[in-house]
This record gives C-alpha cells, structure tokens and sequence, in this order.
C-alpha cells in the first residue's frame, strides 16, 4: 500500500503538519495523485510525497481513493 503524504512546514525545519490525502494500491497511482495535488498549487512551505507502507492492507476509518 502507498500513502499520499502532504507536510506543511511553518519554519524551515519544523513541521507544522502532516495530512494524508489518499491511500493507493500501486506506486504509479500514488504519484499520478501527487503530480495531480502539486498542480492544485499550494502555499510555498508544502512538501508532497508517496510513502510506502509494508504489511498493512488496509487502514481502518481511512477511505480507499476511487480509480480516475
């Protein structure tokens, strides 16, 4: 499973958040969604990346991203 990650930094090295925008099956999805958030735009201090997750199927309360 890939996980979408967006970090919003609110100093150069501190992390004020991180969001996950969606929950992939393959790599190739999960970096389609990411070029698709960065295109949005967002503020400057915003990093997007797609995270591995080994041994996990499925998250509980996390809603699988419907195929675009």
């Amino acid at each position: 499973m890939w996980v979408l990650l967006m970090i919003i930094f609110s100093q150069p090295y501190h992390v004020a958040t991180v969001d996950i925008l969606g929950t992939y099956p393959e790599k190739a999805v999960c970096v389609k969604a990411q070029k698709r958030a960065m295109d949005i735009g967002t503020i400057a201090k915003t990093s997007f990346g797609c995270i591995k997750i080994v041994g996990v199927k499925r998250l509980k309360n996390v809603s699988r991203e419907t195929r675009r």
